[in-house]
């Protein structure tokens, strides 16, 4: 599997100047990674009309509607990510809880995992987010 989205190797393909063979460094698969996994964390489930089960469920208001949201949140992403980011192997994910946030209403996980290059290296992975009370989805 390439290491680059659809229109990326559409756009370099369509280069007169490109070999037709790319080479990714670690950094540009990372990105690349880390980019769709950012498009898909703010995608809300049921609005990809080809993928209805494509993106996360409304994470802000299922977190602080009752006790075990928690668990199912890790789950569903979890879940999610394993399915739709192959790239990433051995995904976990984790709530981070911060007792002196002064910011009760943002959620913090944490994705961990390893990147798998086409060549079958490995990288490790681990990406903190911050989801606010509007639901976006933040990458550090």
């Amino acid at each position: 599997m390439s290491g680059s989205s659809l229109f990326g190797r559409l756009e370099r393909a369509a280069d007169p100047g490109s070999s037709g063979r790319s080479v990714y460094r670690a950094q540009d698969l990372e990105s690349v990674v880390l980019e769709h996994l950012s498009r898909m964390l703010n995608t809300r489930a049921g609005s990809a009309p080809t993928v209805p089960d494509y993106g996360v469920a409304e994470i802000s208001e299922l977190l602080h509607s009752f006790p075990d949201a928690n668990g199912l949140m890790q789950r569903a992403l979890k879940h999610t990510v394993a399915k739709y980011e192959p790239r990433i192997k051995n995904v976990q994910v984790r709530i981070l809880e911060d007792p002196e946030s002064r910011d009760a209403l943002r959620v913090r996980f944490e994705i961990t995992g390893q990147i798998v290059f086409p060549n079958g290296n490995r990288q490790a992975l681990r990406v903190t987010t911050s989801v606010d009370p509007s639901s976006t989805v933040s990458l550090s």
